[in-house]
């Protein structure tokens, strides 16, 4: 995050109660704002492939769209649990695994260790991640 600091000279006309007159004053204006590194979410075109390859009715899409959402700029691994997701969308545990494994053949994540998972930097990256970094990393990460 880059933080930038101005300072500014404003001059304002302000009543003097003891005389009654208006009087020239000048006042210090600071503004502070800040820059956020990659405040969006980058999606390429082989994301929007794998996603056809995976899905196949809008409960698919719902599910994928909630493992998608579980990985952000802080959390670049996550342990994917079939069981809790299909409690949470009240579907079969194999349907959830079928998504994964289509998933993962698609190119979209890559199993790191048992049940967990990292996604791809090059077909996603998630709101104010560092793609670059995480590209780099993903290509460290072995099968």
């Amino acid at each position: 995050m880059k933080v930038t600091t101005t300072s500014d000279i404003i001059t304002h006309k302000v009543l003097n109660e003891k005389t009654g007159e208006l009087e020239s004053t000048d006042f210090q204006q600071v503004k502070k704002s800040k820059n956020i590194r990659g405040g969006f979410r980058m999606v390429y075109k082989s994301y929007d492939e794998a996603v056809e390859d995976i899905i196949s009715s809008k409960l698919d899409f719902s599910i994928l769209i909630c493992i998608r959402d579980k990985f952000t700029y802080a959390q670049k691994e996550h342990n994917l649990s079939a069981m809790e997701i299909s409690e949470d969308f009240k579907v079969s545990r194999q349907k959830v695994t079928t998504i994964i494994s289509k998933a993962v053949k698609a190119g979209l994540l890559k199993k790191s260790s048992k049940s967990l998972y990292r996604l791809n930097p090059f077909m996603y990256v998630p709101y104010r991640a560092d793609g670059s970094e995480l590209q780099a990393e993903w290509n460290e990460v072995k099968l």
